[in-house]
């Protein structure tokens, strides 16, 4: 045991450890009711990564022409417009295709995670959220 210490911290002065901190992810929360989307970026926060909250369409729109999102967030419910037409715009954006879509809903109903499948969204939450599962989402966008 004493050796591979020794090794380590040898290896450690000499340059050796190549282990590299996780980037930092740009992450978007798109939530029409601005206390869900706050905690939920509170949240994500704790993981290191930038988060950016926004309410409605047109607000992701604006966002995304500043900082392309590694991954959306996207309340499946809102007024207007729903979370599964806003990933299906994002999908078909040439900037943000290749963004990790996550569903975020209330409700789990077959319908919304069919149609969710169908766009392309890669999770599917049910809030209240769980931490694990945000992390697991967070781990998809890092592992690519």
């Amino acid at each position: 045991m004493s050796q591979t210490i020794e090794n380590q911290s040898t290896e450690r002065r000499q340059g050796g450890d190549t282990t590299a901190p996780p980037r930092k992810l740009n992450l978007l929360v798109v939530d029409d009711n601005q206390e869900v989307g706050e905690s939920l970026a509170m949240l994500l926060e704790t993981f290191g990564h930038n988060v950016v909250v926004v309410r409605n369409w047109q607000m992701a729109v604006e966002q995304v022409k500043q900082c392309v999102p590694d991954a959306v967030y996207l309340d499946i419910e809102m007024p207007g417009i729903s979370g599964i037409e806003i990933g299906r715009r994002l999908r078909n954006n040439p900037d943000t295709a290749n963004a990790v879509l996550v569903a975020v809903t209330g409700h789990s109903l077959p319908m919304y995670m069919d149609d969710a499948l169908t766009v392309g969204f890669r999770h599917f939450l049910v809030k209240p959220v769980r931490m694990e599962d945000l992390a697991t989402t967070v781990q998809s966008v890092l592992a690519g």
